[in-house]
């Protein structure tokens, strides 16, 4: 077998050399070259390079999936919805968990934060309205005599163990578990806390230091009964994807873009020496005291009784009539109140016809349409006056439905004349609100009713008022009284009797004086809650909230006739 080298030659005494030598070891193999001989000693031929086997890889451990803990102190629904997505287990052990969901602390640092907020309710017959948290706590620890208390006992539907860490961290003992939200089914007296999602208009939420979830600024953070729930960061080094941390956050059972708050106002008349008072001290001047109340309210209601006029007389503060009409310049205090709804079930919207026979119901309803108002129960025929305002915001939906009962005929829109819509008997509306309830719409009544200066509740308006709410109405409103009347529940509707007068003067009736704002309150489709906001006549035109002491008197005068309500069948 021929084998070829490569090889390097200087002389063929060297050549023979290597040959000789080459063969001594068979086979051919690569040589070193060899350097030409000189008269040098010769340097020693480096080694050949020895290969080094590197070693084999590592294999790196897979890591496994992230671990989830859940504190058993978060609320029963909370913990129930919180999911565990795929890649994440659920673990016991707060200390070896990659993500950690508790009830926030002080202590630790956390990447997001949501709020549980829950509600210190009463009967809503109760006339105490705010109570200071060193008080409810001090009577939560059992430290002070019960007999001095505002309540016998407080029940709540969340675990003992979480209400001590919301109001008190020495054992409170006063606090009783409930297996029902329902207020009615607790002893007389007892007040409860609630979740916020789950109140109902028979409650009334008491306020706490002044703070109260329904206010219109209201800031959970700042509210002792809101429950923070924490979303932090386990001592592991894993990284982990934000956008996963914000999907484990619990929602909030507080979600103000999905709340609703309404203000419903009684009689306005801006006629007579309510008139004169605006002409000479401005039109604004009657909402002084109350302006910022009713613009804070997302909707805001006022029943308007008489009809603009474009050639309405100067206001004479002696006319002892009772045929009106009122000045446009009056629109001004409308719309700086804010006004969104305008109720035309009035008995004086057609005054002016009566008095100058001029039908002045579309010239009032263009004011109301050029300053973006709406309105319902009046228009300028019978269809338009029948005809329900449905209203959407946030999410809820309202409809507003009136007639006028009382009259006078002239009152009342025909097929081709306008006025107010006509009650009849009563089965327009009744299946109006029917209607509306199977849209699902929350039907809201008000009505113009027969006029009595008395606190309590007339048989006639019992008879009247109760069908509609058994038809599907949330709220039924006697618009029509000068005098604040009882309330009561009924068909899981609220009825007011009576709000009484807003802007009207009725010199030497002191019981007109006193009246109601309600506030009503919606929240995912549900009415849940309504305030009683009380005001009193000053100067003639311009009411003001009541001083705590004239509050307290006034609504337990009220409270006390309506309890007559709950022994009527």
């Amino acid at each position: 077998m021929t084998r070829n080298c490569k090889y390097t030659s200087s002389n063929r005494i060297a050549l023979l050399l290597v040959l000789t030598l080459s063969l001594l070891f068979s086979a051919c193999q690569t040589l070193a070259p060899i350097q030409a001989a000189s008269t040098e000693t010769a340097s020693p031929t480096t080694p050949p390079p020895t290969a080094t086997s590197l070693p084999s890889p590592t294999p790196t451990a897979t890591p496994g999936p992230l671990k989830l803990h859940l504190s058993p102190e978060l609320p029963a629904e909370v913990f129930a919805s919180i999911p565990t997505p795929l890649g994440m287990v659920l673990s016991n052990d707060p200390q070896e968990a990659d993500i950690i969901i508790e009830v926030a602390s002080d202590e630790q640092i956390y990447e997001l934060v949501s709020y549980q907020v829950y509600a210190l309710v009463a009967p809503f017959f109760t006339v105490q309205d705010d109570i200071a948290l060193k008080q409810l706590t001090v009577l939560l620890s059992g430290k002070e005599d019960q007999e001095e208390t505002p309540f016998n006992a407080i029940f709540a539907t969340e675990p003992i163990s979480l209400l001590k860490r919301l109001l008190d961290s020495k054992n409170p003992n006063q606090v009783k578990l409930s297996p029902t939200d329902d207020l009615s089914a607790i002893p007389d007296g007892s007040w409860m806390i609630v979740p916020f999602d789950e109140l109902q208009p028979e409650f009334k939420v008491i306020s706490i230091d002044g703070l109260n979830p329904l206010d219109d600024d209201f800031d959970p953070s700042d509210y002792a009964l809101s429950l923070p729930i924490g979303v932090r960061i386990g001592t592991s080094d894993r990284e982990i994807d934000p956008d996963q941390l914000v999907s484990l956050l619990p929602e909030s059972n507080y979600k103000p873009d999905q709340l609703t708050s309404l203000i419903m106002t009684g009689v306005t008349a801006m006629a007579r020496d309510t008139a004169f008072v605006m002409s000479t001290e401005g039109a604004l001047y009657p909402g002084t005291n109350i302006r910022s109340v009713m613009r804070a309210s997302d909707l805001t209601h006022i029943s308007n009784e008489v009809s603009f006029f474009e050639n309405c007389p100067f206001p004479d503060p002696d006319y002892e009539g009772f045929i009106f009409c009122s000045d446009p310049e009056y629109m001004d205090l409308l719309v700086d109140l804010g006004t969104d709804i305008v109720e035309l079930t009035g008995n004086h919207n057609n005054d002016v016809r009566a008095i100058y026979k001029v039908d002045s119901v579309p010239y009032s309803l263009d004011l109301y349409r050029k300053n973006d108002m709406q309105w319902y129960a009046g228009g300028t025929n019978l269809t338009n006056a029948k005809a329900p305002l449905k209203i959407e915001h946030n999410g809820n939906k309202l409809a507003f439905v009136g007639c006028n009962s009382y009259g006078p005929y002239m009152a009342w829109a025909t097929d081709d004349s306008s006025g107010s819509a006509p009650c009849e008997d009563w089965e327009w509306i009744k299946q109006s609100i029917a209607e509306l309830k199977q849209e699902g719409y929350l039907p809201i009544v008000t009505l113009q009713f027969q006029e009595e200066y008395l606190y309590t509740a007339t048989s006639m308006a019992i008879r009247d008022f109760r069908p509609l709410a058994e038809a599907g109405a949330v709220i039924v409103n006697g618009s029509q009284s000068h005098v604040g009347k009882a309330l009561e529940f009924y068909s899981d509707a609220l009825i007011h009797y009576g709000l009484g007068n807003l802007f009207f003067d009725q010199p030497g009736f002191f019981i007109t004086y006193d009246g109601f704002i309600q506030k009503h309150f919606f929240y995912q489709g549900r009415h849940i809650s309504t305030q009683l906001l009380t005001i009193t006549l000053e100067d003639t035109a311009k009411p003001r909230f009541m001083t705590e002491d004239e509050r307290a008197k006034f609504l337990q005068d009220i409270f006390d006739a309506s309890a007559e309500l709950r022994s009527t069948p």
